[in-house]
Order: structure tokens, then sequence, then C-alpha cells
């Protein structure tokens, strides 16, 4: 897709509210992570009785009642704010698991592009910003005027009636955008916060990093691209650069990190579903051909520190 077709986009959408919507947006990329510890945590979480809840109710049962998600306060406000994330815990995460970013979204209200795309069977896509997803379905020429009570797999789809869903190759949605239908979201939002302003946080605790680094590695999933490219603007020692008009900060286990290629190497292959086992690590890379984006990354954070290898190492082992 050509800029052209996002600046007309954005034109239709109109210039300063798109601005406006990317420059106070927070967006969370990070592996989609199915069956993560912290969606499991956060299920259960959700599922505890509750009780003092800020709208007048108790346990449960209060729960029950859905309200539109309030903007963080304090005192009963703040309260409020977290049973009703609850709900969308509740509602949403059996059919949808957003994994690690789903800690980082519940605690802070960000947008996350699986937004845009949304998922069949739940309401995703309404806690889009509404001026992005609009900006969205210009920009990906879905058929039809805007409607935030569509979603985006839903304009897609009936854009190209019979696709295979946004994430799968398809020869239609493939010749219109050069991608598949999630890469081409990813990438536009990419854009705007390049363009206008705004943040990405790239949540990395959960991503397999060969699909990231290694030169053989062909058809990257979008979370392996998205980080492939947002790797470019780092360099050693940073974990929040700039990008262009916005800013990328790297996190990891939802905390701003120094990035460096022993967190990568913890988590290099996919073995059976785990994160972070022994299986999954990597030590010796000789005969690996590594992408340059490898440069842009200390050994470890004791390079800067000054602590001992050894003993970073046995810590983030342990983290």
């Amino acid at each position: 897709m050509s800029d052209k077709r996002l600046l007309d986009a954005v034109q239709k959408t109109g210039e300063w509210k798109v601005i406006s919507a990317f420059k106070q947006s927070t967006f969370i990329y990070g592996t989609k992570g199915s069956g993560s510890a912290v969606v499991r945590v956060l299920k259960a979480w959700a599922a505890r009785p509750r009780t003092n809840v800020a709208n007048g109710g108790t346990g449960n049962a209060a729960a029950a009642k859905d309200t539109n998600v309030a903007d963080p306060g304090s005192g009963d406000a703040a309260e409020q704010k977290k049973e009703q994330l609850r709900r969308v815990i509740d509602r949403e995460l059996n059919l949808f698991d957003p994994g690690r970013r789903a800690n980082e979204y519940i605690e802070n209200g960000y947008q996350m592009m699986d937004m845009y795309y949304g998922q069949a069977g739940t309401t995703l896509h309404t806690k889009r910003n509404p001026t992005i997803a609009e900006f969205m379905h210009y920009a990906m020429e879905f058929n039809g005027p805007f409607n935030m009570n569509q979603s985006g797999r839903d304009a897609y789809m009936e854009t190209f009636p019979g696709a295979a869903e946004g994430w799968c190759a398809d020869a239609r949605a493939g010749t219109k955008y050069n991608l598949t239908a999630t890469k081409e979201m990813s990438r536009i939002i990419r854009w705007g916060i390049e363009h206008f302003g705004g943040n990405i946080i790239f949540e990395g605790q959960e991503v397999y990093y060969s699909q990231v680094f290694d030169k053989a590695v062909q058809n990257p999933r979008d979370t392996d691209l998205e980080a492939r490219e947002l790797f470019e603007f780092f360099r050693p020692g940073a974990s929040t650069v700039q990008f262009g008009k916005g800013k990328i900060s790297f996190h990891w286990k939802g905390r701003e990190t120094v990035p460096t290629r022993f967190h990568f190497r913890n988590n290099w292959k996919y073995t059976d579903g785990h994160t972070h086992k022994s299986d999954n690590m990597v030590v010796n890379l000789k005969g690996t051909a590594l992408r340059p984006i490898w440069n842009n990354f200390l050994e470890y954070p004791g390079a800067l520190s000054g602590e001992k290898d050894e003993d970073v190492v046995a810590a983030l082992k342990n983290a």
C-alpha cells in the first residue's frame, strides 16, 4: 500500500483529528502468547469474588452489570475502573488471548493492534480509538462507510467475500496490500506513530526470537515482522528510542528494560507452546546467519551497570 493511500485516509478522516489521536495513544506490541501464564492469572483474577465495588454492588453480581470503562482516577473511581476492566477480561479472554500484553492493557488502558482487526464473537473492536479506527478503515480501503460497531475483521470480510482470516495469506488481500491484512493494519499503525507521534511499547518476554533474528526465517509471523522493523531503531544500551515523531520502548514482563542479546537467547525457539524453559534457550549461535539488527543490542545488561556477567545471567534466569 502506498503512502498516498494513507495520506488520503488522513485527509478523509480529518488531519488534526488523526494527529491528535496518535499523539495521545500508546500501543502495546508483542506476542499473543496463547495459553500464557499471565492470561491464566488474569482469568483467575477476574473470576475471584469481589467486595466493596465502587458501582454500589458487591461480588460477581455487581460485575454482571456492564458499563463503559472510566478514565483512570483514584479512590473509588480507580476501584470502579479496575472492576470494569475485570468485566472486560471476563467477557473477552475466553475467546481472545493477548498474552502478556494484557497486563499493561488492563493496568493502563493502552491500545493493542488486535483491537483494530478484532476477534469473531467478541466486542474487542469497541475498545479501539474511534479516530484511528476510522483512519484505518479508509487506509485499508474497506467497503462502505466507517462504523465503530463493525470490527475491522467484519469490514475486511465484507470487502473480500470468502477470504480467509486476515492473518492468513490470501490472494485477494495479498494482491491489494502485498501483506496479510493484519500485518498491513499493524504497518499502518506504526506509520501513524512514526509520522504523527505517540508511543509503542514492545513487550518482548514471550517472543520466540529465532523468528526475528535468523536470516533463514523468511515468512515471519505478525509479531516477528513487527520486531524486525521496530528493532531497526534501537541502539545498544537503550530501552526507549526515537521513532520518527513517536517513541518505542522495550518492556520485559511489563517493565521498561534495556533489551539484550541474552534476553533474546533466553527464549530463542518454540518448544511445545511454552516460554522460558531450558529447551527454549540457545547458547551457541555459531553458524547462524543473523540479521544486522542483532548488532543493535548489548550482550548482557551488566555491560552497562558494571555488574559481573555471570551475576546478571543468574538474575535473568531467575527473573
